[in-house]
């Protein structure tokens, strides 16, 4: 069974996937690479150990240190393909508020200071499923539109998903909700849909929250 442990770098999680092999998922931000050795040994990690990186979407918050992370570690690092361009340039991936909720978001980040995002060329570029097997972490990669048209998570055979920011805690009431940031809002639905048709799975989390159960996420997906 694969164990999962959220790492807070910032405003958002690097996630830890330890199976028979370990891979992270997300980079957090806001954070230098000392700040990952300390916190990898903190768990008694060898960061060589981590055989593979992950990016769910390529917003700033997600990547932005993807190169530290590499150097550290040697990994290489898997996006979406239509995340590759960006993360090739070091480019900001637009933020595209959804709803009220998603207008008041942009202005109360309106001036938080972000990350400055180094180009990278990613390893491994997926459009479709992508099996972690070859990275002992028994699970795989799906493409979740919605939030972005980048957006892929991790789920796992034991049960858990690792979905970026298709479903995040909202900043003004703490409640769980539908991501108020999105480029297209049936997409993330049906994200969020075909996710639960994946009958094992019963906890899911966020890159900025969770683990959530799958009674909660239900709830926002009817």
């Amino acid at each position: 069974m694969s164990k999962i442990t959220p790492i807070r770098f910032g405003i958002s999680n690097l996630t830890l996937i330890q199976d028979s092999g370990m891979i992270v998922v997300d980079t957090g931000c806001q954070s230098e690479k000392e700040a990952y050795v300390e916190a990898f040994a903190k768990l008694g990690i060898n960061p060589k150990d981590i055989k593979l990186i992950v990016i769910t979407h390529a917003h700033w918050d997600h990547c932005s240190r993807v190169n530290e992370l590499k150097e550290l570690t040697g990994a290489p690092v898997l996006c979406h393909k239509n995340a590759a361009p960006v993360l090739q340039k070091g480019e900001w991936l637009e933020f595209k508020p959804r709803g009220e909720v998603g207008k008041r978001f942009i202005e109360l980040i309106a001036n938080d200071a972000a990350d400055i995002i180094k180009p990278i060329n990613p390893d491994i570029i997926v459009d479709s499923e992508f099996d972690l097997t070859p990275f002992g972490v028994a699970g795989k990669t799906i493409y979740t539109p919605g939030h972005s048209d980048c957006s892929i998570s991790v789920v796992l055979d034991s049960g858990e998903a690792i979905m970026g920011d298709i479903l995040r805690e909202s900043p003004f009431d703490g409640k769980l909700c539908l991501a108020f940031i999105a480029t297209d809002e049936e997409k993330l639905v049906d994200s969020v849909r075909n996710l639960l048709k994946i009958k094992a799975l019963h906890t899911f989390y966020g890159g900025h929250d969770g683990p959530h159960t799958r009674e909660v996420v239900s709830q926002l997906a009817r």
